[in-house]
C-alpha cells in the first residue's frame, strides 16, 4: 500500500555501480560530539547509523575539510586530509563507514573549503584568507587572491582528502560548491573579479571546480561518484542568479554524477533560504531544482524545508528532482523513512525549522551562552547513545499523566513504549494543550503536525486516553497510580496595568480572528507570542498592529534565526514596535505609555492585547501532589516553557519511571 502511494519515493535508482534503494538522502548536518580531534566520536558514529537505521538512500556526514592551512572554518569535521593517519584513526573512521553502509544506505561526506569567508584565527599560521580575487572584507580581514600554483595545490588536497574518504569506506563525496564557500566563490560575480581565464565568463569561472572534480576522479577512478551541491542562486543582490546556476550546471554536470541543489549563502542563511524558516515554503529551492534539471542530463537531488513524504512524492512525480535531500528533519525524526515506508506518515514528527543552529545565544553584544544543538520536537537527537544507555525498567508501573499538552503527551507515549501502564487525563475536549491555536495560524502547519503526531504516538502505542476528565481524588484512587506526571500547564500572566480589564490575552484572537481583521490592535508585550500573534493578524489579515516592548529589542526569547525570518516579514506586513516602554494606562481610545525617551504618548487602538508571558498553575500542581508518592512536574506546570523545552521534560520524566 504504502509503495502504491509513494512509488517514486521508494524506487530505486543506480549510478554507476552504486545502488540507491530509495530517493531519500540524509543530508551533511553538525550535531553534538560527532568529532573529537579529527577521530568520530562513539556518539558521532550512532548517530550517522541511527538515520541509516532510519531508511535513508544515503547518510552524508557532516562538513569535513581538505587541509589544516586554509579551508577549515570549525572543529566538527572528520580530518581526511593526512596522508599518515595512525591506525586508531583509520580503524574508527572504518568504523563509522562500516556501521552506516550496515543497514542499506550509501555512505558519503561532504568536502569543503571556505576560502574568502575564513578568519585568519582558522588558518594554520594565521595567515590571510584565501580567494578567487584579492579584497578587504566588511570586517576589515584582507582576502589574498588565489595563484594558479595555489589553485593546484588546492584541487591536490581536494583528490588527496576525497582518496582517504574512498579508502576508508566511504562510497561518495559531496563537493561543497554552494553557500558563498570556495568553489562558489569562483562563480559567484560577489567574489570573482579575475582578469585571467579563471575570470569573466562562465567558461573561465568554472575552470577551478572543474579541475577539482578531474583531479578526483583521477586519483580515486570514475566509480567513486561526486555529488555536486551547488546554489542554483544566491539569492543576494550581486551574487549568482539562476541563470548563472543554469549555465555552470550544464558545464559541471559532465565532471559530476549527481548535482544537488540549494540556494543562497551561509552568511545571510535565513533571507537567503540556505537554511529555511517556518515562514517559508516547503520545498523553497525546488524551483532551482527543477530549472537545473531540465538542463542537465545527470540526476538532480533537491533540497530546501521538506519535511513530509507527501512533499518528497510529488517532487519527484512531477519531474523537478530526482532526490530529496532532508537536512533537520533527519534530526527531528531519524525514522522519517521507514515510518513511510511502514504507513505511519501521521506519526513523523515533522521539522519546525525552528533553528536548532545556535551554538551561541544571548545578546551579541554581551557574553555569549553556549548551547547544545538539539532538537525541538525529538528528544533523543544527539542523545541516542547516552538514553539507549539508559536504566531499563525494573517492572510494568502504573503511571497517571495528568494534562494532555505536548509535556504530557510525550510523558505518556514513552512511558507507554517503555512498556508502562499508562493512563492520560485531559480536562478538555481534545489533546493538545496551548498548541490548540495551530489549527487557525497558517504560519503553525507544521507545529500543527507536531501535534498530531504526538496524539497519533499516543494512540498507537496503548496510552489510555480519557478527555474531557479532570483527575480527582476519586479518580486516583480507583486507578492507584505507582506514579504521577503532573502536566497541567500555565495560565497568560495578566500584568497589573491600570484598564487591563479592556485588554485580551493575546492568543486568544485564535478563537474568534475574523473580529480582529481590519483594525487598529496595539500588543502590549513583545516577545515571541507578541510578535507572532501580531504578524498572523498584520500577514493575512489586513490588521495594523502596534507592539510596546519594555525591554530594549522584541522577540528576545526567540533564537537569532528565528529573529531574522520574523523580523523583515513583520516590517513587510506593516506592523510597528517601541521598546523600551512603560505602560500607564489602557483608555477607551487606546494605550497610554512612556517611550524610549521619556515622552508620554497615547497610541490609537480598536483592541489592546497582551501578551506578558505566562505563570504556572501552581495551585491545581499542589492539589495533586498528595495522588502518589512518585510525583513527577513537568511542562509549564514547571515553568512556562518552549515546546523544545517542554518535550524534552516529558521524555525524561518518563525515562525516570524504573
Amino acid at each position: 500500500m504504502t509503495r502504491k502511494k509513494y512509488i517514486n519515493m521508494f524506487s530505486p535508482m543506480q549510478i554507476k555501480n552504486v545502488t540507491f534503494k530509495n530517493r531519500v538522502f540524509a543530508s551533511p548536518l553538525t550535531t553534538n560530539r560527532i568529532v573529537e580531534h579529527g577521530y568520530p566520536t562513539a556518539e558521532g558514529i550512532d548517530e550517522y547509523e541511527n538515520r541509516s537505521r532510519g531508511g535513508f538512500a544515503v547518510v552524508t556526514l557532516t562538513e569535513s575539510f581538505i587541509d589544516d592551512d586554509y579551508s577549515s572554518r570549525h572543529e566538527h569535521g572528520l580530518n581526511v586530509y593526512k596522508k599518515q593517519m595512525s591506525t586508531i584513526h583509520i580503524e574508527s573512521i572504518l568504523t563509522l563507514t562500516e556501521a552506516i553502509k550496515a543497514h542499506g544506505a550509501v555512505a558519503s561526506i561532504q568536502l569543503n573549503h571556505v576560502g574568502a569567508m575564513n578568519h585568519p584565527e582558522e588558518i594554520k599560521g594565521k595567515k590571510n584568507p584565501i580567494g578567487p580575487s584579492a579584497f578587504l572584507r566588511e570586517d576589515g580581514v584582507q582576502v589574498d587572491e588565489m595563484t594558479v600554483e595555489m589553485m593546484e595545490e588546492v584541487a591536490n588536497n581536494w583528490a588527496e582528502a576525497a582518496w582517504n574518504c574512498k579508502a576508508m569506506g566511504f562510497e561518495m563525496v559531496n563537493l561543497h560548491g554552494g553557500h558563498g564557500w570556495l568553489l562558489n566563490q569562483f562563480i559567484s560575480p560577489r567574489f570573482n573579479k579575475r582578469l585571467d581565464e579563471y575570470g569573466g565568463s562562465m567558461e573561465n569561472r568554472a575552470r577551478f571546480p572543474i579541475m577539482v572534480c578531474k583531479r578526483i576522479k583521477e586519483v580515486c577512478g570514475d566509480d567513486f561518484l561526486i555529488e555536486y551541491r551547488m546554489s542554483g542562486s544566491e539569492r543576494i543582490e550581486g551574487g549568482m542568479t539562476l541563470t548563472d546556476g543554469i549555465e555552470f550546471a550544464k558545464i559541471i554536470q559532465h565532471h559530476v554524477d549527481l548535482i544537488h541543489v540549494t540556494s543562497g549563502v551561509y552568511q545571510d542563511h535565513v533571507n537567503t533560504k540556505a537554511f529555511s524558516s517556518m515562514f517559508d515554503k516547503h520545498g523553497c529551492n525546488l524551483d532551482l531544482a527543477e530549472a537545473i534539471k531540465k538542463n542537465v542530463n545527470v540526476p538532480v537531488v533537491a533540497v530546501g524545508g521538506f519535511n513530509s513524504p507527501e512533499q518528497i512524492e510529488d517532487a519527484i512525480a512531477t519531474g523537478k528532482c530526482d532526490f530529496v535531500a532532508l537536512g533537520r528533519q533527519q534530526f527531528a525524526d531519524p525514522a522519517f523513512v521507514n515510518k513511510t515506508l511502514a504507513g505511519c506518515e501521521n506519526q513523523i514528527a515533522p521539522c519546525l525549522r525552528c533553528s536548532c543552529f545556535n551554538p551561541l545565544s544571548g545578546n551579541p553584544e554581551e557574553r555569549p551562552i553556549p548551547e547544545l544543538w538539539h532538537c525541538a520536537v525529538n528528544p533523543w537527537a544527539s542523545r541516542e547513545l547516552r538514553w539507549r544507555s539508559a536504566p531499563k525498567p525494573l517492572g510494568k508501573r502504573k503511571v497517571l499523566i495528568i494534562g494532555g499538552g505536548v509535556s504530557g503527551m510525550y510523558a505518556a507515549l514513552t512511558a507507554a513504549e517503555r512498556g508502562h501502564d499508562v493512563t492520560l487525563c485531559e480536562k478538555e475536549s481534545e489533546l493538545g494543550g496551548q498548541l490548540w491555536f495551530t489549527e487557525i495560524d497558517e504560519h503553525k502547519e507544521s507545529l500543527k503536525r507536531y501535534k498530531d503526531s504526538l496524539i497519533e504516538r499516543c494512540k498507537s502505542t496503548g496510552v489510555n486516553i480519557h478527555l474531557g476528565t479532570e483527575a480527582t481524588m476519586a479518580f486516583a484512587d480507583e486507578l492507584k497510580p505507582d506514579v504521577v506526571i503532573c502536566a497541567v500547564g500555565a495560565q497568560p500572566f495578566t500584568p497589573p496595568i491600570k484598564g487591563i480589564e479592556h485588554a485580551t490575552y493575546a492568543v486568544a484572537v485564535y478563537k474568534n480572528p475574523e473580529s480582529y481583521f481590519n483594525k487598529k490592535v496595539v500588543i502590549i508585550g513583545g516577545g515571541a507570542i507578541g510578535c507572532e500573534t501580531g504578524y498572523f493578524l498584520a500577514d493575512i489579515h489586513n490588521t495594523k498592529v502596534k507592539i510596546l516592548e519594555a525591554r530594549d529589542d522584541i522577540s528576545k526569547d526567540s533564537n537569532e534565526s528565528q529573529r531574522m525570518a520574523l523580523f523583515p516579514r513583520m516590517k513587510e506586513a506593516g506592523m510597528t514596535w517601541d521598546c523600551n516602554t512603560k505602560i500607564l494606562e489602557i483608555k477607551d481610545s487606546g494605550v497610554l505609555y512612556i517611550d524610549a525617551f521619556g515622552n508620554e504618548r497615547l497610541e490609537e487602538a480598536d483592541v489592546v492585547l497582551f501578551a506578558t508571558g505566562s505563570r504556572s498553575n501552581t495551585d491545581i500542581v499542589e492539589k495533586y501532589r498528595e495522588i502518589s508518592p512518585k510525583f513527577i512536574v513537568t511542562g509549564d506546570a514547571r515553568k512556562a516553557r518552549t515546546v523544545k523545552q517542554a518535550t524534552y521534560e516529558g521524555f525524561c520524566a518518563a525515562m525516570d519511571i524504573l
